[in-house]
């Protein structure tokens, strides 16, 4: 694990030293004309009702050498940047559940989903980004070309997650002006935009903002919650006093499917395939009641009672 920041590298045999990597491995996939072909693509379904159907693009690096450089590019953005507590994705301490924090109790809640947020952000944009945390030019353009593929960040590299948030930090600091304007509050966690408060910008301005940094936003745009119905923020209820909830829905269907696995064991997830669930596996159920305990862990707790009683 490197102690590296990206200000004390200053040439290709310190960043080679840095992140663990021969220059000639390096210097092979800087000249690729076709570095796709390090990776093993997957595709995995996306969550949610309205995105039943599409996928999400996951590269994972076929080389150990590779994926040790992301590994390490990682902890040198972490050890070379600070991000506000308005960016809420991809840093320690930080979460779906700190996220929805931020945006209890407001009257008005703003939503806006960037498009193919990974698959957007250009090696252009990331080399610009590394320039702006200190790196020399030529160390950006070396960094940026080896955490791209073929040109864009593309998601499931190690590096990916900490490069977006640095790429969105003029988007975020204009958010953010906007923000101070309207008197609201906002944040981002990874491509999802929250705006919260009496009267949050409208979706004009957050459009404008959005494609002025080279991103578009999801078909669906902006949509608006309002105090009084129904309020979620990455997933969350945030209409509660004290604290954000899971959604009652998640919560039923979790219970449901604890009541059948308590009664007929692991088989029921054999019986039940192509049935639609929120949870089709035993590991995806104890994932889910593990993410359940992060929030409500009361609820939590009942759920693995039952499993094991």
């Amino acid at each position: 694990m490197t102690s590296a920041k990206i200000v004390d590298i200053h040439c290709i045999e310190e960043l080679s030293h840095a992140i663990g990597t021969s220059p000639v491995e390096m210097s092979k996939y800087l000249q690729s004309h076709c570095q796709v072909d390090y990776y093993d693509l997957m595709l995995i379904p996306k969550r949610g009702r309205r995105r039943r159907g599409e996928f999400r693009e996951v590269y994972k690096a076929k080389h150990q050498w590779l994926a040790q450089a992301h590994r390490s590019v990682a902890m040198i953005v972490k050890n070379s940047a600070n991000f506000d507590i308005h960016v809420q994705g991809f840093l320690n301490g930080r979460s779906t559940l700190s996220n929805a924090m931020l945006h209890m109790r407001k009257r008005t809640i703003v939503h806006a989903d960037l498009k193919n947020f990974f698959n957007a952000i250009t090696e252009v944009q990331v080399e610009h980004s590394f320039v702006a945390i200190g790196a020399l030019p030529a160390i950006a353009s070396i960094l940026a070309r080896l955490c791209t593929i073929d040109g864009y960040l593309r998601q499931g590299t190690r590096c990916s997650p900490g490069i977006s948030n640095l790429v969105c930090q003029k988007l975020d600091t204009e958010m953010l002006n906007v923000a101070r304007v309207t008197s609201s509050v906002y944040s981002r966690y990874a491509d999802n935009i929250t705006f919260s408060g009496d009267s949050p910008p409208s979706y004009e301005v957050i459009k404008n903002i959005v494609e002025s940094n080279g991103f578009e936003l999801r078909e669906s745009g902006c949509y608006s919650q309002h105090r009084g119905a129904r309020q979620f923020v990455t997933g969350l209820s945030v209409v509660d006093e004290e604290k954000p909830r899971l959604p009652k829905q998640m919560k039923r269907k979790l219970r449901l499917v604890v009541h059948y696995v308590s009664k007929y064991g692991e088989g029921h997830f054999e019986h039940s395939l192509g049935a639609p669930s929120v949870t089709p596996t035993m590991t995806q159920l104890e994932g889910m009641i593990a993410y359940a305990y992060s929030v409500e862990p009361e609820f939590a707790i009942k759920l693995w009672k039952r499993l094991r009683d």
